[in-house]
């Protein structure tokens, strides 16, 4: 009670005295706040708590994998790949047998060094089946390189004198028997032939497909078929590279036809006539930016197709094609039969071509075509003038190794059988599980920018939008088909191989192939099914399914990191790949594909144009970057799709990331890797870029540009990183008006 007593006067004394304090604590605490802020903002002082580091092994390994890979004198505000990938590229420079490397090329052949072992195994009849027996002598056969050289060119020899294959630039010296008959020959029984028998597409493409606006139903497709060079402009362009691809491609024609036999002079002269032919093929083709979904669905009757274009007779080519010993139910195919003709100008084009074409011409081309597709399988001075070509338009200056041909032969022959193999030892199923949080965490993601952040798109069409999202499917390590050894053996029944006849089986394995889709026909698209090939080193979305489908071969590091590690690195790398993935559905042609994979316009007038409008900025973006070493710069529109999916895909991967920190760890950030001094959000968009490392040699960059659906990987990098404000926000970059 006696501190509440006392003078005025008193308590005045003590009052000025306090204020004196106070404001001397003020002013100090002022001057420290003021030394501390400047400290913070040098970067020399952090206000947070001593931050946590992980050091387990694993987190271990992934800092060395980091480091390993990127170059810390450069500034990722100004070349976001440069310092993510300039370690990992120098050093590892482009192997002498590949157009280019990078972490896909380096994982592909991580998978068919596992491929190789798996297939190396001597066979064990209690253990394996008879799909994984087959397999093996295959592969046995493919490596029996001695049987290969002492065949040589006699099993290609043994077709070429038989119709339809005779060769005209051979003449006689491949005997009587061999001598091409202009009278005999018949156009249309070679492409039959040709297609039904050894699964190659010349002039004409035929295959099994759902139909676009009915996806429920399998339909007969036509299409363009490819040409002998991969990319169409080398044909029409007057560049010096043009020039060269060209030149290399005629007298690799002619080296090849007198390896076989012909004489030189006559070969140079008949293959003149056949590069002449297949640039007016290539003139008449439909280029990349018109072959939208609309423009290609033309569905008609076989009848109403005959009438279209009546100098090939179409109901013969398809009845001839299709092996109704295999299929019986496919007898009643008559000229009621639907098909889908994807390109009518150049069906059109082409019978009027060939029809001013000498028959002996079209004859040595298409022979020509059947011959290049199997030099890989003839013996080495074969493979030795194939390399001399393909160091001219590739830039290579070795073959492969042998098992690595023979495994990627294998591989895409039974997919399925050595897609077993590979995941029965190298796939652990709880990737299913980390992989269904991503999956669930990007559509979240995705769904949650569609409410919050378009502000474009009117209600109707974002409802439909969102409707498509949650209906996504997702499938993820191998089709389970795959593990019924009876379905995979019944399938492989026909086929008989031996280990001292590669080119024999090599012929076995396309007539097989040839006939496959086929069996299709009649049945209705199994929407919850999957047929990727478990060995993939990639991913993909299925606008007819409404699918996104991520192989086993593509879930391994450093695109998948299990649980053990930092989540940061998984949703940067395989995250931004099921984003992109999911954002195929809605991108230029995907948007086009209704939530039940039929092409139906879903959109309104407005939204679509609205879309069209934003999507100008994106193409303009890319087509300004400007490669050096392919001079020239990327095609904005080719490559929209692709940008698209980059961009949407990194931005619903980095907010799914930062959900699963505020759900899982209630917004504590996951501990820091030793050594190396990143943030969480920094290591995200180093795993984004890491996975795409990756050179080119000039010729490789060339063809990049000229024909790939992608942009170069520096400006898939750059280009999305440089649109997203959380990558300028990590790594304190000054602000890039998109």
């Amino acid at each position: 009670m006696e501190a509440e007593t006392g003078s005025s006067m008193e308590i005045g004394k003590t009052a000025n005295r306090g204020t004196r304090i106070a404001l001397a604590v003020f002013v100090g605490g002022t001057l420290v706040l003021g030394i501390v802020l400047f400290l913070v903002s040098q970067g020399f002082l952090s206000l947070h708590a001593k931050p946590e580091y992980c050091l387990k092994p694993e987190c271990i390994e992934a800092a060395a994998s980091i480091l390993s890979k990127v170059n810390l004198s450069v500034d990722p505000c100004d070349n976001f790949f440069r310092f993510a990938c300039d370690g990992w590229i120098h050093s590892n420079p482009i192997p002498e047998d590949m157009p280019s490397y990078g972490i896909y090329p380096w994982l592909r052949r991580n998978v068919d060094l596992k491929l190789k072992a798996l297939l190396e195994k001597s066979i064990s009849r209690r253990r394996d089946t008879e799909a994984i027996q087959k397999a093996k002598i295959l592969y046995s056969s493919c490596m029996n390189e001695k049987a290969i050289e002492k065949a040589d060119a006699k099993p290609l020899l043994h077709i070429l004198r038989h119709s339809p294959f005779r060769w005209p630039v051979l003449e006689s010296n491949i005997g009587p028997e061999g001598v091409w008959s202009e009278r005999k020959f018949s156009l249309l029984q070679t492409l039959a032939t040709f297609r039904g028998q050894y699964s190659n597409s010349v002039f004409i493409r035929l295959y099994v497909s759902s139909d676009d606006k009915m996806s429920n139903e399998h339909i007969l497709k036509l299409d363009q078929a490819a040409l002998s060079l991969a990319v169409r402009e080398d044909y029409l362009d007057n560049s010096t590279e043009a020039k060269s691809y060209r030149d290399a491609l005629y007298k690799f024609m002619v080296d090849t036809a007198v390896l076989l036999g012909a004489n030189s002079s006559r070969a140079e002269h008949d293959m003149k006539s056949v590069l002449r032919l297949e640039i007016k093929i290539a003139e008449i083709m439909i280029p990349h930016e018109n072959r939208t979904s609309e423009a290609m669905y033309n569905k008609m009757n076989i009848s109403q197709l005959s009438a279209m274009i009546p100098q090939f007779d179409w109901l013969s080519y398809i009845k001839k094609v299709i092996d109704v010993r295999l299929y019986p139910e496919l007898k009643d195919i008559g000229p009621s039969e639907n098909v889908v003709v994807r390109v009518p100008q150049y069906f059109k084009d082409l019978f009027r071509i060939l029809g001013s074409e000498r028959k002996k011409t079209i004859a040595n081309y298409l022979v020509w075509r059947m011959v290049y597709s199997r030099i890989p399988n003839l013996s080495r001075r074969f493979q030795y003038r194939w390399l001399e070509f393909s160091r001219v338009i590739q830039g290579t200056t070795t073959l492969l190794p042998q098992w690595d041909k023979c495994v990627n032969f294998i591989e895409s022959t039974l997919p399925y059988v050595v897609g077993k193999m590979f995941v029965n030892v190298h796939f652990q199923e709880d990737k299913k599980e980390m992989m269904e949080e991503l999956i669930e965490g990007v559509r979240w993601a995705f769904i949650d920018m569609l409410e919050k952040e378009n502000e474009w798109m009117d209600a109707g069409t974002k409802r439909k939008a969102k409707e498509k999202a949650r209906a996504v499917l997702a499938k993820v390590g191998y089709p389970e088909f795959i593990m019924n050894d009876t379905h995979i053996n019944e399938d492989l029944k026909a086929i008989k191989f031996s280990e001292s006849d590669y080119f024999g089986n090599v012929l076995q394995t396309r007539k097989y192939l040839a006939q496959t889709d086929f069996f299709w026909l009649r049945k209705a698209v199994p929407k919850t099914e999957w047929f990727t090939n478990p060995t993939t080193v990639n991913a993909f979305y299925s606008a007819s399914t409404n699918q996104i489908r991520f192989p086993a071969g593509e879930l391994q590091k450093p695109f998948f990191w299990g649980t053990e590690y930092p989540r940061s690195l998984s949703y940067g790398a395989i995250g931004v790949i099921v984003g992109h993935e999911f954002t195929h559905g809605f991108d230029n042609n995907g948007r086009k594909y209704d939530k039940n994979g039929n092409l139906d316009p879903w959109w309104s007038m407005d939204s679509e144009e609205k879309f069209k409008e934003k999507t100008k900025c994106m193409i303009n973006q890319y087509s300004n970057y400007y490669w050096k070493k392919a001079g020239l710069n990327v095609k904005g529109k080719r490559t929209l799709g692709e940008n698209i999916a980059d961009n949407g895909g990194l931005r619903q991967a980095f907010r799914a990331y930062r959900k699963w920190i505020n759900d899982k760890r209630q917004g504590v950030e996951e501990p820091l890797l030793p050594g190396i001094e990143f943030t969480n959000n920094q290591l995200f968009f180093m795993s984004y870029a890491h996975v795409r490392c990756n050179s080119y040699r000039p010729e490789a960059a060339r063809e990049q540009i000229q024909a790939g659906a992608h942009s170069p990987p520096q400006f898939r990098v750059n280009g999305a990183v440089s649109n997203f404000e959380e990558f300028q926000k990590a790594f304190n970059c000054p602000s890039i008006p998109q």
